[in-house]
């Protein structure tokens, strides 16, 4: 089980690692306002959001092994002594990691849960700083009226684009016809002089 934890909790820095890289990179890089730009960022956010999800599932997991473990240390006292112990008791056991004389034979067993309380509390740290880099993409994502009118700008800005070069290319049509009028005149009066003289 520590093993695992150890493993969990290096894959949890490594991906910890690439969130602020990727972070970094979209602030950094030129093409936010881009079609690919904001098409990365989407799915940054999309992945952040499934990542966001899966912490709170971790979390749960986390404070149900911590319950768990409480109420047998709850049951093997009431079992040994034939008193509840009290919940105050029980919290202050369980966080200081205070070996409890009545279970000297299980002390290695107390000792392992401890251990593996510590690497899920480091996890949950790491975890935590996750969360912190999530929801600040987070709540840009779940915008969605800001990423609407985003949208909506883009597109007038396109529109009026393209209105600005549908007249352009009118206007340009009107300099050819007065062009070709012109040099239609200029030939009419070399044929009629030519034919004068």
């Amino acid at each position: 089980m520590e093993s695992n934890t150890i493993s969990i909790l290096r894959k949890a820095k490594i991906v910890k690692a690439r969130l602020e890289s990727l972070e970094r990179s979209d602030a950094t890089d030129g093409k936010q306002g881009t079609c690919v730009g904001r098409t990365r960022i989407s799915i940054t956010n999309g992945l952040k959001a499934k990542l966001r999800e899966m912490m709170k599932d971790f979390q749960g997991l986390r404070e149900k092994i911590l319950s768990d473990h409480k109420q047998d240390l709850k049951r093997r006292y009431y079992t040994a002594t034939g008193e509840l112990l009290s919940e105050e008791t029980v919290g202050k056991v369980v966080s200081s990691g205070e070996k409890v004389e009545l279970f000297a034979e299980k002390t290695e067993r107390h000792e392992a849960i401890i251990n593996i309380q510590r690497s899920l509390q480091r996890l949950h740290q790491v975890f935590l700083d996750i969360a912190v880099l999530v929801d600040a993409q987070g709540e840009k994502m779940d915008n969605i009226e800001e990423n609407v009118a985003n949208a909506g700008s883009f597109i007038n800005g396109g529109t009026n684009s393209l209105h600005y070069a549908n007249q352009m290319k009118k206007k340009r049509k009107g300099w050819v016809y007065w062009v070709w009028g012109v040099i239609l005149i200029i030939l009419i009066v070399c044929i009629i002089s030519m034919l004068a003289s």
